[in-house]
């Protein structure tokens, strides 16, 4: 409650009261207040003294953020079902006897003072840009891992504050696991790792041993933005241990990787891994071990590159190395946002000079996402494409196929270990974005023949377009029954315009 940090993530396992803790700081957050002891109002450095004497002063909350007229914070959940279900009774049990209104008009609570707390979903991109370009003091997105990272970044644009009492702050709140594992961990857990508070300790009750954390200390950014990982685990809620003791119980029984994930709020390990068989030290080399000219060259591999089209979102562009036998090694790669297809193209050509000494005719082909032949920019007058912006800077591209079902059956196998040998797709360590975003792509949720597409899958995607074009991936087209409409259309190329508008 009393953290000020910019972005405040809060969670780990199951059970530690994050839906609860989220809507409570959303409208109770302390504003102002001081310490007390035996009746007087002291300093903070005092308090210091006091504490560390073993005696514990008060802190007194004058004013909490609904004090306020003009507060506003917007709560998000990823659908409407769970915004109902988990969000919203803890909100009205918190709420209410605060004197908020409910209106459900305007999806949101209304205090005495005119602050209000809104409860909305982010279902689809649609429904993200209706909330982009608001105004509101506090974000507050309850189990952020249903969340692309992009998504919720670009909700954060819109937490700003003209009053200087009422501090910004986005605060996350979520379990391991899903499309937020990776970033969730980069941004927070890696930064601010969890301290271990004494010892591992044994609860008798459930026959469970578990390591007491606490937070470290915030991480501030090259920008001044402060972040904060605060853990929780059921142990840290002993009105869930007291009244619902089954529960516990039942988190034990879960698999390791889930009881891991889920009652330990270990983020080491990840269940729904789509790769499940990925292995750092199997499907990497150190890029020591692989450099271009020291260890290869264009006379012992060909040379390839492949892309996943993007601007607001990544661009990728993936360097690959194919040996006699068809093993390929990904030796390097590019990430960008931001840039327009005519500066990827310089930006590839550039790197390949520099760092390899390669020109556009120095690699077998160029094998890209499909997008890149859509014609919606414009040059001179006439509609171009990405693919006719890479052609201006000498890069011809070939198009992969984007049958994604087919397309993540080529990459899983291509990085099945066999009994005896080295997988067929390896990455070179410097390649890190890739390393860390592929691996950790969930499966579809309806569909485990498949990646999540809302997963960070653009180095996967360029991947998969490459693969697909080398291992000889083939899909099956699928010969559609002709209505009437193509019938017509072919009586017409014959010279017979009976039964059509021309015949008339």
């Amino acid at each position: 409650m009393r953290s000020t940090c910019d972005w405040i993530f809060f969670g780990g396992a199951r059970g530690g009261s994050k839906s609860f803790s989220l809507a409570w700081k959303s409208a109770l957050m302390p504003v102002k207040w001081h310490y007390e002891y035996a009746g007087k109002v002291i300093l903070r450095s005092e308090a210091k003294v006091l504490k560390k004497a073993g005696k514990r002063p008060n802190i007194v909350y004058e004013k909490v953020s609904i004090d306020y007229s003009e507060y506003m914070a917007l709560l998000v959940r990823r659908t409407y079902p769970q915004l109902e279900r988990n969000l919203k009774p803890e909100c009205d049990k918190l709420y209410k006897p605060y004197g908020a209104k409910w209106l459900e008009r305007n999806h949101c609570y209304q205090f005495p003072s005119g602050a209000k707390v809104y409860l909305v979903h982010c279902q689809d991109r649609k429904a993200l840009d209706n909330y982009i370009g608001g105004n509101y003091h506090f974000l507050g997105i309850d189990e952020a891992n249903q969340f692309p990272e992009d998504w919720v970044e670009e909700l954060a644009t819109s937490v700003r504050s003209s009053t200087k009492a009422l501090k910004p702050q986005v605060c996350l709140t979520s379990n391991p696991g899903n499309i937020g594992h990776t970033w969730l961990k980069r941004k927070f857990v890696d930064r601010c790792a969890p301290i271990p508070v004494g010892y591992r300790h044994y609860n008798k009750e459930f026959d469970v041993h578990y390591q007491p954390m606490k937070s470290a200390e915030p991480f501030i950014d090259e920008e001044g933005i402060s972040y904060q990982f605060i853990p929780a685990t059921v142990f840290d809620n002993p009105s869930l241990l007291e009244n619902d003791k089954k529960y516990v119980r039942e988190l034990k029984k879960l698999n390791p990787t889930l009881r891991a994930m889920w009652l330990e709020g270990r983020w080491d390990v990840f269940q729904g891994m789509y790769f499940d068989k990925w292995d750092e030290g199997t499907h990497v080399i150190d890029e020591d071990k692989f450099k271009y000219k020291k260890h290869f060259t264009k006379n012992t591999h060909e040379l390839y590159r492949f892309y996943d089209y993007g601007t607001k979102e990544a661009f990728v562009c993936l360097f690959a190395a194919a040996d006699n036998d068809g093993n390929v090694i990904i030796f390097d790669e590019i990430v960008e946002k931001g840039l327009a297809a005519s500066e990827q193209a310089k930006l590839v050509n550039r790197i390949a000079l520099e760092r390899y000494g390669l020109g556009s005719d120095d690699f077998d082909l160029d094998i890209a996402d499909p997008a890149y032949r859509t014609k919606h920019s414009e040059k001179e007058g006439t509609l171009y494409s990405p693919k006719m912006f890479y052609d201006d800077e000498g890069i011809f591209l070939t198009m992969g196929n984007n049958d994604r079902k087919a397309g993540a059956k080529v990459v899983y196998d291509g990085l099945r270990v066999p009994v005896a040998g080295v997988p067929r797709i390896r990455f070179t360590s410097n390649c890190e974005y890739s390393i860390e975003t592929i691996p950790a792509l969930p499966s579809k949720l309806n569909d485990p023949e498949d990646v999540d597409t809302d997963g960070e899958d653009h180095s996967y995607d360029a991947l998969r377009y490459g693969v697909m074009k080398l291992f000889g991936g083939r899909v099956e087209e699928v010969t559609k029954k002709k209505g009437w409409r193509d019938k017509l259309h072919e009586k017409a190329e014959q010279g017979d315009y009976s039964g059509s508008w021309m015949s008339a």
